[in-house]
């Protein structure tokens, strides 16, 4: 399974599906690392998460500065891989038109494999959601041309 990769800055008011990977990730790593409270996972980046990201960067030797920019990135989706394997979680929200960021690169990478022709912008169009109803008719989903959690795990099964 290919990482998300890196797509901007994640910072205090950020929101979107790549924050919500995030937050995911930081639970993920949490019960080995109990320096901060779980997180909600709902996108939206603030004070607590970037007190997690804070820790986090303390405790690997990163930058401390409470963003996710691309070092951060790799170095957390290294440390929730090493304890989980090489899946990508949900992320916890649903992409739809609209959303944008490295979840939605993977999942236009994806469809691109299953055949689909997407520009890989990382940018929820019309276009990503026609090939999202098209990908979800064909494995027996509901065609609403959005990713929630049963689309995401067809797309990119944990076995």
């Amino acid at each position: 399974m290919a990482i998300p990769a890196y797509y901007s800055l994640i910072q205090r008011g950020s929101s979107g599906p790549d924050v919500a990977l995030v937050q995911t990730w930081l639970n993920g790593i949490r019960d080995s690392c109990t320096w901060h409270a779980a997180l909600t996972v709902d996108g939206r980046f603030g004070a607590k998460a970037e007190k997690a990201v804070r820790e986090f960067q303390l405790r690997y030797g990163l930058a401390e500065d409470g963003k996710v920019g691309a070092n951060t990135w790799n170095v957390l989706y290294a440390r929730y891989t090493a304890k989980h394997g090489l899946t990508v979680p949900y992320p916890g929200i649903v992409l739809r038109s609209g959303s944008a960021g490295g979840c939605v690169r993977l999942v236009q990478q994806k469809l691109n494999a299953e055949g689909e022709r997407l520009t890989t912008d990382g940018k929820f169009g019309t276009g990503t959601a026609a090939a999202v109803k098209r990908y979800q008719a064909r494995h027996g989903l509901t065609a609403d041309g959005t990713v929630g959690k049963a689309t995401w795990e067809k797309l990119f099964p944990t076995a």
